[in-house]
């Protein structure tokens, strides 16, 4: 199988290596010569040389690649992919030809660009993670569309992916762009656990008093159960590294928090679609709180340091806590993709969702088999709801900040208890005569109902 690669950065590099290990065939180009050059180099250390082809320019590589050719793209999003995808007609690419965006494209761009270059050649989305480890040695892949090209490349993908169970962490998730979609909402849910898992750590250790090194034993007993998650296990090996001095690591580190667009996206598309994921939206939210000073409105948003509060946290209850709130933010991540699918005809099959994500990514965990069983099992968790209730209002209690653990509280408070919906919709019907809408289904005002003092309004 002959594939080429275009962009051999740290997650291009790594995939191609990846693929050259697993038999494939691969011309590969950047724009910059050395790091072609420095592929090339780990590829004869391997003893994979014979497998790799690093061209020069793009022409090159179209003459060398058998039709229908199958072209990868792992450039930065945005107005790249497009200048090479432009390039790659120049350069002689055929209608049947397919060309796979691999990157962390806003899948709107996606849509355009199945229009855009229909008549060029196939052009498809894929969704990798796992990082350069993930990409060198099996990554989650969250491909999407029903291009003839997937046909030729798909047994190959399944082989390069992580495995779980023996079964491939590769697969075709729904059609059109809908790969990107569900690799944005898996890059929401990261951005809501390990944001929650931060807040445990905060509780614990500013609202306990423990040490990091303390808190890293914690969750590291936890990974031995059904807790164990990639994200759990870094945050336990972070913890407990300290300098030669004895200093914690985590102590040396600036409390701003970066982010590369992802997780906002993920906000901003629920909303634009209606659909409810506060953990999500509080973890973004939490990160753009960290960097406040450098904002334009940074003496509105500063304000005087405040004294806070210990607590006694029950470590079995704090563990159960956590479990269920992680469930929540999978949960309302997979409520995300499904209303995005309805919305846009995508057919996206959860299962197939989850089965990419159980290894290779960022956001595997041994419980995503619990997460798979849906709402119903969700309600059966009678101790864990409990236990985040009680978690939350301690937490709370000692003045620190907990975004997610908070809004994750709200969600399934929200959709589980008595709300006040009612008194907003006479709100908006007093003021703005929007209407209301009885326990009958009638839509009316409130004036049809009552009679309101003309000098109140």
């Amino acid at each position: 199988m002959q594939v080429a690669l275009v962009g051999l950065g740290v997650m291009g590099k790594n995939l191609a290596l990846n693929l050259i290990e697993k038999g494939m065939t691969l011309v590969a180009y950047d724009k910059n010569p050395e790091v072609g050059a420095e592929l090339l180099s780990c590829a004869q250390s391997l003893g994979m040389a014979e497998r790799l082809h690093i061209v020069s320019d793009l022409g090159d590589m179209i003459r060398r690649l058998e039709t229908p050719r199958s072209i990868l793209l792992l450039v930065p999003a945005g107005e790249l992919v497009d200048k090479v995808c432009s390039d790659l007609v120049e350069a002689g690419v055929e209608k049947e030809d397919i060309i796979v965006d691999c990157g962390n494209s806003n899948y709107k761009d996606g849509i355009a660009r199945k229009l855009k270059y229909q008549n060029k050649f196939e052009f498809a989305t894929m969704g990798i993670s796992g990082g350069a480890e993930g990409a060198r040695h099996g990554p989650a892949m969250m491909a999407s569309g029903s291009e003839g090209g997937w046909e030729r490349i798909e047994p190959w993908f399944e082989k390069v992916a992580a495995s779980y169970n023996n079964e491939s962490c590769f697969a075709r998730v729904g059609q059109s762009a809908s790969g990107h979609f569900v690799k944005m909402v898996h890059n929401g849910i990261e951005y809501a656990l390990m944001q929650l898992i931060a807040e445990v750590y905060q509780l614990l250790r500013h609202g306990t008093g423990r040490s990091p090194k303390e808190v890293a034993e914690i969750f590291e007993s936890w990974s031995e159960g059904n807790l164990n998650s990639y994200l759990l296990a870094i945050s336990s090996h972070i913890l407990s590294l300290e300098t030669e001095q004895g200093e914690s690591l985590v102590d040396l580190i600036d409390n701003k928090v970066g982010a590369k667009g992802t997780g906002l996206w993920t906000a901003q598309n629920a909303l634009e679609l209606g659909i409810a994921v506060p953990s999500l939206v509080a973890a973004v939210q939490a990160r753009h709180l960290t960097n406040t000073i450098d904002t334009p409105a940074a003496k509105e948003m500063t304000y005087a340091a405040k004294s806070t509060e210990s607590v006694e946290v029950d470590l079995d209850e704090l563990k159960q806590a956590f479990y269920f709130a992680s469930l929540l933010c999978y949960r309302q991540g997979l409520a995300l993709i499904k209303g995005a699918s309805r919305a846009h005809q995508w057919k996206v099959d959860l299962n197939k969702t989850l089965q990419t994500w159980r290894a290779g990514c960022i956001i595997r965990a041994d419980y995503l088999d619990d997460v798979a069983q849906g709402v119903e099992f969700i309600d059966s968790l009678e101790e864990p709801a409990l236990a985040l209730r009680r978690t939350t209002g301690k937490a709370i209690a000692t003045g620190l900040s907990f975004p997610v653990l908070a809004a994750t509280q709200t969600y399934i408070a929200t959709l589980s208890t008595p709300s006040n919906g009612h008194l907003v919709q006479a709100q908006r019907d007093y003021f703005g005569e929007h209407g209301i809408k009885t326990h009958s289904g009638e839509t009316c005002h409130l004036t049809d109902l009552v009679e309101i003092d003309a000098k109140v309004r």
